[in-house]
């Protein structure tokens, strides 16, 4: 069983509590953006959807089939709406379990430009890395960024930190970023392995690569800080089967002016 066989299982436990309706897909949107919020940062290109019962759910994502009349899950029960693409799968998921009450250990909000939210949500994650580092005893330790975030990168390397990072992109690897060379992802589980903490995104659920870096982790000790818009309604299960800390930032993301909430799970 994978972790979404087994985040279903639970949710669909969890929604006994919980009236029918409030797990009725009521929308589903298919947005392609194309996004640099400042000069630190790279341009990010993708695609992300959302499907909506009470509150939106999200999934970062390619290839995505058009939204039309008649789509199948529309009018679904998010508990049982059947679709073979993971990212529906996901985004039904997270929407499932926006409909539950959460209970964050800290929740922060800012008000402001994509650009002024884009260095507060990453000095949201590198201090929960710097967290990490202090409580385990590992000040020195090496940090690995999955999914590269220039942001969290340049921030983590200013307080001195030594960064590795690893992405997908073709264009990225091999590059330098803030002073560290980009490696690819057939790096990440031998990096998160040898690292004190690893800060990955939530598109690991997406990716399927969830089980393998929680795996990873396991045998090398590592911290892992999970940051994501992505799955951002699972964060309090992802602190209960190996995250140590877990942020979510739920729709309307910070790539958006206006107000963007942060809720901040953490392993107790």
């Amino acid at each position: 069983m994978d972790c979404l066989e087994t985040l279903l299982e639970i949710g669909i436990e969890k929604s006994r509590d919980y009236p029918d309706d409030a797990f009725t897909i009521r929308g589903l949107w298919r947005t392609d953006l194309l996004f640099r919020p400042n000069p630190a940062e790279r341009a990010f290109s993708y695609t992300f959807l959302l499907v909506q019962t009470v509150g939106e759910g999200a999934c970062y994502c390619d290839r995505i089939p058009p939204l039309q009349e008649g789509f199948p899950l529309l009018n679904q029960d998010a508990r049982d709406a059947p679709h073979d693409y993971r990212c529906f799968r996901v985004a039904t998921l997270d929407a499932l379990y926006s409909a539950f009450e959460k209970h964050p250990d800290e929740t922060m909000t800012m008000t402001g430009t994509s650009a002024e939210k884009a260095l507060w949500r990453a000095g949201i994650v590198a201090d929960e890395i710097s967290r990490l580092l202090e409580i385990s005893g590992q000040e020195g330790g090496r940090v690995l960024n999955v999914g590269v975030i220039g942001n969290i990168v340049g921030m983590l390397r200013r307080r001195g930190i030594d960064v590795a990072a690893t992405d997908g992109d073709p264009l990225l690897v091999g590059s330098l970023v803030h002073d560290v060379t980009v490696e690819g992802m057939e790096r990440t589980l031998e990096l998160v392995e040898e690292c004190a903490v690893a800060a990955i995104t939530g598109m690991i659920i997406s990716t399927n690569t969830m089980e393998e870096i929680f795996a990873a982790a396991r045998r090398g000790g590592t911290k892992l800080v999970m940051f994501c818009e992505t799955g951002a309604n699972l964060c309090e299960e992802y602190v209960k089967i190996g995250v140590d800390t877990a942020i979510a930032e739920p729709f309307p993301f910070y790539i958006f002016g206006g107000t963007t909430r942060i809720d901040v799970y953490r392993k107790k």
